[in-house]
């Protein structure tokens, strides 16, 4: 049996000698074939050789042809039974001839399978990295959506189609009965001219669905009115729009040298009044600049009530002081600073000493501490004259 062992173990050992290398040549395309190949260690590994089977000798009578196994026992005897303590006796394997490729064929593939090894690890690394896992399962997606829908909407057929049935979908649902505003209250303490402007504004809009309605855009439109202060528009029951309205009440006129206007307190345009309407009963103002200083006039024009009838009104000079002007073209010229205490001091005079029933053409106060008198020629002439004639009479 040793014989037959002998001849196994030297069978079998180009057989394991060809499985080391090509181990070898797996794990090393598998870890770092590239290295290596560029190291040239193929040249180091020896190249691997075929061994022949071996014929049986001349001398040897066939076993096969006698019926017997090469193991030496007959056909039909059982194999020898193993002995307790050592193994089994093996059959004798015979080497497989592997191909052997050219060293320029095997670096190549080694080439091949280190690309494909690199490339797989760099597509699994970028599959980790959670940006580019984001940009491709999110951002390509929205980005081929986009584009479809861009590519769509570039056609303006299909925008004025996709604009067209939007516009329906909005017309079935706000265009409702239970929507539709048909009606308009408005409040009671309106000026009846500034009512019917109001009503045939929002009745020439009228039906209109609410939805549709731009309230603030509408109240916009009404406080840009020049007689309504503040306005406040809301959608009552049964389709009914209620309308609340403030207005300006004008205190003062104002001559702006091309026509009266009516002002308020803070000097905003009430009204325009008309060439052939009738002048109201309020205080007159004229000149340049005094539709900003309304508020000091209105306070001059209280404390001249004591000259009754005879106050026609106030001129601003120079749009920075005021002239208050009383019948027979007297002015009393009051100055930019103090003017309440000046008008005060003229009053004081004429009650004292019936300044104002004189003949004098104006009383200038703009310097508080030294009045001025202007008197009329005929009351210069007068006054000439009275003083003259004592002295007259003394020649």
């Amino acid at each position: 049996m040793r014989p037959v062992r002998d001849d196994m173990d030297r069978g079998s050992a180009p057989l394991s000698a060809q499985t080391s290398e090509q181990c070898f040549w797996d794990h090393l395309g598998a870890t770092r074939a590239e290295e290596y190949a560029e190291e040239d260690i193929l040249d180091l590994c020896p190249e691997p050789v075929a061994v022949p089977v071996a014929a049986p000798a001349p001398d040897v009578p066939d076993l096969a042809a006698l019926g017997m196994p090469r193991n030496g026992t007959a056909t039909g005897t059982p194999a020898p039974r193993p002995i307790a303590g050592r193994p089994a006796p093996m059959a004798t394997a015979q080497p497989i001839p592997q191909p052997v490729q050219p060293r320029g064929q095997r670096k190549a593939a080694l080439s091949a399978q280190s690309r494909r090894a690199r490339w797989s690890y760099r597509l699994q690394r970028i599959w980790l990295t959670p940006f580019y896992r984001a940009a491709l399962t999110r951002g390509l997606p929205l980005a081929l959506v986009l584009g479809l829908c861009a590519l769509v909407l570039a056609n303006p057929q299909n925008r004025a189609q996709l604009a067209a049935l939007g516009e329906q979908a909005y017309s079935a649902i706000v265009d409702r009965p239970e929507f539709m505003v048909t009606e308009v209250t408005i409040s009671s303490d309106v000026a009846p001219e500034l009512e019917r402007t109001i009503r045939a504004r929002l009745e020439a809009a009228l039906p209109r669905s609410s939805f549709r309605l731009d309230l603030p855009e509408l109240r916009a439109e009404f406080e840009s009115y020049d007689s309504v202060a503040e306005a406040a528009l809301r959608l009552g029951a049964d389709g009914k729009m209620v309308v609340s309205v403030r207005e300006r009440a004008p205190v003062a006129l104002w001559h702006s040298g091309r026509e009266i206007q009516l002002l308020a307190i803070d000097g905003h345009r009430v009204a325009i009044l008309a060439p052939d309407a009738a002048m109201p009963d309020l205080p007159l103002l004229a000149g340049a600049g005094a539709r900003e200083h309304v508020r000091e006039a209105l306070a001059l024009m209280d404390a001249a009530l004591p000259l009754g009838d005879r106050l026609r009104g106030l001129v601003r000079v120079g749009a920075r002081r005021w002239d208050l002007v009383l019948d027979r073209n007297q002015r009393i010229r009051l100055p930019e600073q103090g003017a309440m205490q000046a008008l005060e001091r003229v009053l004081a005079l004429d009650q004292a000493q019936d300044l104002l029933a004189r003949d004098l053409l104006f009383v200038d106060m703009r310097n508080p501490n030294r009045p001025v008198l202007n008197v009329s020629p005929g009351a210069l002439e007068t006054l000439r004259a009275i003083r003259g004639t004592p002295s007259e009479a003394l020649q």
